[in-house]
């Protein structure tokens, strides 16, 4: 519906607005209450992330990308508070009035806020995706393209929206809006496929490196994944349902969702480094995984020897050995001469001369 409100009195456009919104409030307005609750959630999840990013990897990261994580903590943060007073403005500075929701400054302000922050985000995996596959020139041209006509079509969102009297006339701009959400997943979309494809053309064949490109690849997906199926989500709610209030919800959460996948992209590190720590140190479950390479195939293969060694100390603690018969003390204190021989008379005066002969 498209219908201009301005110069209309203030009762008619809140009966209009009671009629847009009152027929079921939970679908109406139950969106616009959600997403700034699910925004503060995010936020807090993206605090702890930035403390784990600030004391674990900051010190070793580019500056580069140290300037780009402050830059998209404030942004982020700018938004959060955004998005806390346009809630506070909808639900108590004027709670009880329809035509609150009709006014067009917050949506007007969500594409360009939004975006500065979601374009900062597939920069930094524009630059990741270009080194990782060879500096493919092409690709990267590609992808700032996109980049470039997420700009132009979020540029005429906010000129056109500048120019309506409330929500009810989003209609006129619903053709620069599908050109912003299809760019967007476009661009979300080639940079998660660019990223995992090369990840994959990295493997090596060796079993523990082939496991980490893996596992590489999975980080990719999980991070680049939810911005994408939110905007996915976005699209769909768009076409289906146009003047529905579930785009305020998506429009909401998409920085948020960007951020978090960002930082989970930064904090990866840590996590490797502590798993590899633990698995070298932690038993031999991961030392004897096979580094086999392409078994079964006609390449070369690799053949693998295990070594196990096992170390046995045993420790036990002797008695201290008795004095002899001949290492008595004293032995020491008498000599030979004062032995007493008299029980022995065998032995007896052996060097004096026999008087009886």
């Amino acid at each position: 519906m498209s219908l201009d409100i301005s110069g209309m009195p203030a009762e008619q456009v809140e009966a209009i607005a009671k009629m847009a919104f009152g027929d079921n409030l939970g679908l109406k307005l139950g969106p616009v209450l959600l997403g700034p609750i699910f925004d503060a959630i995010l936020y807090g999840i993206m605090i702890i992330q930035f403390q784990n990013w600030w004391t674990y990897c900051r010190p070793t990261e580019r500056r580069v990308i140290n300037y780009l994580t402050y830059y998209i903590m404030l942004a982020a943060s700018s938004w959060t508070f955004m998005v806390i007073a346009y809630s506070m403005h909808n639900f108590v500075y004027n709670f009880g009035f329809y035509t609150t929701f009709l006014k067009m400054p917050y949506p007007t302000a969500f594409p360009s806020v939004g975006f500065g922050m979601s374009a900062a985000v597939q920069a930094f995996y524009v630059e990741r995706t270009f080194r990782l596959n060879n500096r493919n020139i092409p690709l990267v041209i590609l992808l700032i393209a996109c980049i470039l006509g997420e700009l132009t079509a979020v540029i005429i969102i906010v000129v056109k929206c500048t120019k309506v009297s409330s929500e009810l006339q989003a209609g006129d701009v619903i053709m620069e809006i599908r050109a912003w959400q299809c760019l967007t997943l476009a661009t979300d979309f080639m940079i998660t496929v660019s990223l995992a494809w090369g990840l994959w053309r990295a493997k090596t064949g060796w079993s523990h490196t082939d496991a980490l490109v893996k596992r590489l690849i999975l980080i990719t997906l999980e991070t680049q994944l939810a911005p994408t199926l939110v905007m996915l989500g976005f699209v769909i709610e768009m076409s289906i349902f146009p003047a529905s209030t579930m785009g305020i919800f998506f429009d909401i959460m998409i920085p948020k969702a960007y951020t978090v996948g960002y930082l989970a992209t930064l904090n990866t590190r840590v996590h490797l480094r502590r798993d590899q720590t633990a698995s070298a140190s932690g038993g031999k479950g991961d030392q004897t995984r096979s580094n086999a390479y392409h078994l079964g195939s006609g390449r070369l293969q690799q053949a693998t020897v295990q070594v196990d060694t096992d170390t046995y100390v045993e420790s036990y603690q002797l008695q201290a050995p008795k004095q002899g018969v001949n290492r008595d003390l004293m032995y020491e204190e008498e000599s030979i001469e004062n032995l007493d021989y008299a029980k022995n008379l065998s032995k007896r005066d052996l060097n004096q001369p026999n008087d009886k002969f």
